[in-house]
């Protein structure tokens, strides 16, 4: 089922192949004209717009510098260090926040400047919509300069995306678009297990991004992918295209039918080095849309399953004992498909057979293997990690088909990137498997964490062939989740833990901890950093630990909670010397008693985010991860929208002259 061919052929081979073809799924968004041809699923993207409503406020601000640092060096900063050394992606941005993890490595490592204690300020912008556009948090930010920021505001069942003007005082709407959302109702913030599935949803635009064009790129709810054009901080209304993807999605589900499952959403969304846009479904779709000069509207779509690469191994791997009659010659007729690199051709024929012999590959009545998480894109490859294992995909232009590498095809069959995993979630993940978007360091290894039972590990491969460098136990035995990827820079891999952090409606006690581990060349093997942080335990929930190196801090979005005060909600943004992890400075904002101007129900405050003190609660980021911006800035999503950290570029004088005096 991989043949996804040109856009306007494409509709005869998947009827042919008996494949449902499935709509737009939101009212609130319609296709205007189609463009491509009969059947081709690509339309002018038309919105109904309705006004989009939001205030800027400022926080009071509370700016500690740590005694641990200050008594050794004053009021000073650390010195910058080193920009990163590797390979930055053609197509994005190479200054500002290009992913979600700031590049298309995933090392959420930034050489811009983030907030320091000087004329340090905290803004909330807070969206003021109810109903269906309830909360508005924003958990993706993007910047075309200096002065101007993308974000996309997530609703209960809508979702916004807005271009914000950020040279002035305050925060200001420059223009705005509706995307598809993803049809929560109202009672599923009432119950918990409602709410729980709708909280680990990551589709809906989450994992967006904007091109070296100007051209902003979204993973809709609907199975849709949408090109909105950004020109003169304006969106180009008449150029919006909308491609539908819900074929592709499904012909590419060819082992268990996932599309039929109305939770199976487009995920996450990225070019390759050579600018085609890769995406990946929650239930295991991988798919490939082929940007082409002649076609920039309605290009063709590539799709196939995660499951078919290293399929045999797998089941082998997995299913070791009892197999029913003719699975081992299935097996064999696999392995030798692919061996003959024919195994495309025959996948309707190995679906029929499989399905026969297995019925539906299904563990707790979902889908076998599973995306959650975004993934890394490097000059040779794609690298995807499902609650399975870790891959390393290419499109190979000679057989147009979307393919493994060859040298990591060995590797699957040693059982080594098919990671350690309960398949349980453990509270503060949201998945079954792993929790990170693989990381690249540098062109060397790639990095994830796992999900074994009781301890998580951290797993390092090589990119060259797959093969496992180190395997090292994270935190306390039933205690350690990593649910974001991990910090990479240089020969140190740092880590954050998520564990505990479940349902964001309640206080949600974790246990937190940050860990480090540096890489030893002549041992070819990473060990743990001990004393990294220096003092302090810092319990980062859900926010990815991010560096910058114009400073050489590395921060921290945390609580700071105070043992005799379980209502405590200060949320805090915190910066450590990355050489010595000593803690240097923490900025703290807050909201007295009835200052946050906000719009919802004395009920909805006093049962939201845990109890009392809502002016300090608003600040819980609820998985909304942090971007370095313009001009000593940090981004955060917060529950009501987003919160952004800024600061005076340098120090005042008269903190630099606390300086203790050289030794």
């Amino acid at each position: 089922m991989h043949a996804l061919v040109e856009v306007g052929r494409r509709s005869v081979l998947l009827l042919a192949l008996g494949v449902a073809v499935v709509g737009c799924a939101n009212s609130k968004v319609k296709r205007g004209a189609e463009v491509g041809g009969t059947g081709a699923g690509c339309y002018r993207y038309k919105t109904k717009d309705k006004s989009f409503e939001y205030v800027s406020q400022f926080a009071t601000v509370e700016t500690k510098w740590w005694d641990e640092w200050s008594s050794r060096h004053g009021k000073t900063l650390p010195e910058p260090l080193p920009p990163p050394d590797h390979w930055m992606h053609p197509k994005l941005s190479s200054r500002f926040a290009a992913t979600m993890h700031e590049n298309s490595f995933a090392t959420d490592v930034s050489t811009e400047a983030g907030p320091i204690p000087a004329d340090a300020k905290v803004e909330y912008f807070h969206v003021l919509e109810k109903g269906t556009k309830l909360s508005g948090m924003a958990p993706f930010y993007t910047f075309l300069d200096e002065d101007t920021v993308i974000t996309i505001s997530f609703g209960r069942d809508s979702a916004t995306l807005v271009i914000v003007d950020i040279s002035g005082e305050q925060a200001r709407v420059l223009d705005y678009v509706a995307l598809p959302g993803r049809g929560s109702k109202a009672l599923e913030l009432a119950k918990k297990s409602a709410r729980m599935a709708m909280f680990r949803d990551t589709s809906g635009g989450a994992y967006s991004y904007l091109d070296a064009k100007g051209d902003v790129y979204v993973p809709g709810a609907n199975n849709t992918v949408i090109r909105i054009p950004i020109r003169d901080r304006r969106i180009d209304r008449d150029h919006m295209v909308m491609l539908d993807l819900a074929r592709e999605v499904d012909a590419g589900s060819w082992v268990d039918d996932a599309m039929k499952n109305p939770d199976n959403h487009l995920t996450a969304i990225m070019p390759d080095a050579e600018g085609r846009i890769w995406f990946t479904s929650k239930f295991g779709v991988v798919g490939m849309i082929l940007l082409e000069e002649g076609s920039p509207d309605c290009p063709p779509v590539y799709t196939t399953a995660i499951i078919r690469f290293g399929l045999a191994d797998k089941i082998r791997h997995f299913y070791p004992d009892d197999f029913p009659p003719g699975a081992e010659e299935w097996l064999e007729k696999v392995e030798r498909y692919d061996a003959e690199g024919t195994l495309v051709e025959h996948l309707g024929e190995l679906r029929r057979e499989g399905k026969q012999i297995f019925g539906e590959i299904h563990i707790e009545n979902e889908p076998f293997e599973q995306i959650q998480n975004s993934f890394s894109v490097g000059p040779d490859g794609v690298y995807i990690v499902t609650n399975v294992g870790l891959y390393k995909l290419f499109f190979n232009e000679q057989t147009r088909n979307i393919e493994l590498d060859p040298a990591w095809k060995p590797t699957y069959a040693k059982g080594e990137l098919f990671y350690a995993n309960d398949r349980e979630v453990k509270p503060g993940h949201l998945n079954n498997g792993s929790g990170t978007t693989p990381t690249l360091v540098d062109d060397r290894f790639v990095a994830v964490v796992d999900n074994a039972p009781e301890q998580v590990n951290l797993n390092v491969f090589r990119q060259t062939d797959g093969t496992l460098v180190t395997k090292l136990p994270l935190f306390e035995p039933g205690a350690g989740a990593v649910e974001n990827s991990v910090v990479a820079y240089g020969d140190s891999l740092i880590m954050g833990n998520t564990y505990g952090y479940v349902d964001p409606f309640v206080e949600n006690p974790t246990a937190g901890g940050i860990e480090r581990f540096d890489y030893d060349p002549e041992k070819d093997t990473y060990s743990k950093v001990e004393g990294w942080p220096a003092v302090g335990h810092f319990d980062g929930k859900t926010a990815t630990p991010k560096l910058s190196t114009a400073h050489g801090l590395f921060y921290v979005y945390h609580r700071d909670v105070d043992e005799d005060d379980a209502s405590h909600n200060d949320w805090q943004l915190t910066a450590l010397d990355f050489r010595t992890g000593w803690p240097v400075f923490s900025i703290k904002p807050y909201f007295e008693g009835d200052e946050f101007d906000d719009n919802v129900s004395g009920l909805v405050k006093k049962k939201t985010l845990g109890k009392e003190d809502y002016g300090r609660k608003v600040f819980n980021n609820i998985w909304g991860t942090f971007s370095f911006g313009p001009k000593n800035s940090i981004f955060i999503g917060t529950y009501r929208g987003y919160v952004r950290f800024s600061s005076a570029p340098t120090l005042s004088s008269e903190d630099e002259a606390t300086a203790p005096a050289p030794q």
